[in-house]
């Protein structure tokens, strides 16, 4: 992209995330016309405006200019006339030309748009991309957060953010996680210091972003807490309107995190399958003592094998 008429205007602020193509309003009609956004315009618009003889064109597009407008941009490299030229440069409106297709532009400008207008908030932990699952790491500080990523960096998955993450809800059901500028790539290790993620492990350890799959809590080991140890309902915690599965993981010495991450990981790829492990292994085992009741047999509640 370049710009190509109205460079004063460059500062001119953008306030909808929305996009707009002025076919109607450069006809004449502008009794719905979403000036605020800004305007795309392709072959048809400008093919439209060639058409037209200089004066028509001229009170067509000063008509247009009297509404406060943020920028146009012309799309598959569509010539700028001279009135369209001489109006951006009078009123401060940035004309900026693309060679790319109209419909491959629009979708490409509306996603980075909705990106960078989405409500956003900071949480404290970690997030990490474990089996394509964006896991974010919770935990009371010291509990082992940053020590366990980087255990699972080394493991061949990919650090998002260290400490401060920046959460982003670019749809109702949809939290995109990434890393302040400051702190991106970097992760601060007790002992260590600040370490260089990206410079130790190579480009493939990082990412700029993720969505948030699953969440892990790790809490420190409570003898009277009350730990899952079947898995069969799926807990949730609301982040930013929006539900996200929850695991605790209790943290003791000897237990491997690493691993245990993995596999809640790969459990909730199950999950988003439709697939229970726990729930289908408490169907099969409910199938079993209904059959036994039915032969008249008793049941063994100790799940244990019959001796050979």
């Amino acid at each position: 992209m370049h710009v190509v008429a109205g460079y004063d205007g460059l500062d001119n602020r953008v306030e909808s995330p929305e996009l707009n193509r002025p076919g109607l309003a450069i006809a004449g009609f502008y009794e719905v016309f979403s000036n605020d956004r800004i305007q795309i315009l392709g072959i048809t618009e400008c093919s439209f405006l060639r058409k037209l003889d200089p004066v028509d064109r001229q009170a067509r597009l000063s008509r247009m200019f009297e509404f406060p407008i943020p920028c146009f941009i012309i799309t598959s490299g569509e010539e700028v006339t001279p009135e369209f030229f001489n109006l951006a440069n009078k009123k401060n409106v940035p004309i900026i030309r693309t060679p790319m297709p109209t419909s491959r532009f629009f979708g490409m400008l509306s996603n980075f748009l909705e990106m960078e207008f989405a409500p956003s908030c900071t949480i404290h932990g970690v997030l990490l991309d474990v089996y394509g699952m964006g896991a974010l790491l919770t935990g009371i500080s010291g509990v082992g957060k940053s020590e366990t990523a980087l255990e699972l960096v080394e493991r061949g998955h990919r650090l998002v953010a260290d400490d401060v993450v920046i959460l982003r809800r670019i749809s109702k059901n949809i939290l995109i996680g990434g890393a302040s500028e400051i702190l991106k790539h970097h992760m601060e290790i007790r002992g260590l210091g600040i370490v260089d993620v990206e410079k130790l492990y190579g480009v493939g350890s990082v990412r700029e972003e993720k969505k948030i799959s699953l969440l892990i809590n790790l809490e420190k080991w409570e003898q009277n807490a009350d730990y899952d140890r079947l898995g069969i309902d799926e807990k949730t915690r609301i982040i930013f309107d929006v539900k996200i599965p929850e695991y605790r993981i209790p943290v003791e010495p000897g237990r491997n995190l690493a691993i245990l991450i993995e596999v809640a990981a790969l459990l909730q790829r199950l999950r988003y399958r439709g697939y229970n492990p726990a729930a289908e292994f408490n169907k099969s085992l409910n199938r079993r003592i209904q059959q036994k009741k039915a032969h008249g047999e008793e049941v063994n509640n100790n799940s244990e094998p019959p001796a050979q």
